[in-house]
């Protein structure tokens, strides 16, 4: 198992991820930033519009980036 951080970032500021969480695979916690992006996606006034989820090792070894998605207004 390795422990993986997920980072929200954006120009302006970022909130860390202090506990992280451990999963088996890189595939897995690219999963879950996938779904953590999705859920802040559909928060209320686009409040996490532009901000990613950065996720990294505990020696702050950046892996990849996933945008948060702009909600769609219908």
């Amino acid at each position: 198992m390795r422990r993986y951080f997920f980072d929200l970032v954006s120009d302006e500021r970022s909130e860390y991820d202090y506990r992280g969480h451990d999963f088996s695979d890189l595939s897995i916690a690219e999963e879950m930033a996938k779904l953590i992006a999705l859920d802040l996606g559909i928060e209320p006034e686009n409040r996490w519009s532009g901000w990613s989820i950065n996720v990294r090792n505990a020696h702050g070894q950046e892996f990849f980036r996933v945008p948060v998605p702009q909600a769609c207004v219908v």
